[in-house]
């Protein structure tokens, strides 16, 4: 795919797909136990990315809402596999102390991957979106898990455009983005 003359990796979203959980017998706690791992890579989408490499988001969806705590990836270097990194042991710890401590909602996954059959990122862009979706999560949720690319945020925003506040933008804004293709 190529956009202003420059060759673009395409990815897509994909999910959210929810995670099963157990209830705590007191309290608002969940925990994702072992077992739920298998049930949740039969769900279809689930299916289409567990052989890719890609970007995911741990989330939890309350209401019509998302909130993002925890951004992963699994390339090359970490396994090569979205469906040996997601619900790794580590991981499945992190994903537990949110839902531990009563975070309201129910645990979702969203999976950045390339599109169709094509299973591989290269490393660099890997890193470059993780960096770039971590980054984006921290300024969402300030309670995000990850603590890689969490300093050193940019202090900078375009109203309206990136990191610009809430409500909506302004029409010069929404006509900004669309011609610098920002969206």
């Amino acid at each position: 795919m190529k956009h202003g003359g420059v060759e673009i990796l395409g990815l897509e979203v994909l999910g959210p797909v929810e995670i099963p959980f157990t209830r705590q017998t007191k309290g608002l706690g969940k925990r994702i136990d072992d077992g739920k791992r298998a049930t949740f890579w039969n769900h279809y989408l689930a299916v289409t990315c567990k052989d890719k490499q890609g970007c995911y988001v741990f989330a939890l969806r309350s209401g019509k809402g998302f909130t993002p705590y925890y951004v992963g990836k699994a390339g090359k270097k970490s396994g090569g596999r979205l469906g040996g990194e997601v619900f790794a042991d580590h991981k499945l710890r992190k994903y537990n102390s949110v839902l531990f401590e009563g975070s309201k909602g129910t645990p979702v996954i969203f999976f950045v991957v390339p599109p169709g059959s094509k299973k591989i990122v290269p490393n660099k862009i890997l890193g470059e979106v993780e960096k770039y979706l971590i980054q984006a999560a921290k300024y969402e949720n300030d309670q995000l898990v990850n603590v890689q690319h969490t300093k050193n945020l940019p202090k900078w925003g375009i109203v309206g455009v990136i990191r610009g506040g809430q409500g909506k933008p302004a029409a010069t804004s929404m006509k900004f983005s669309k011609m610098m293709g920002i969206s």
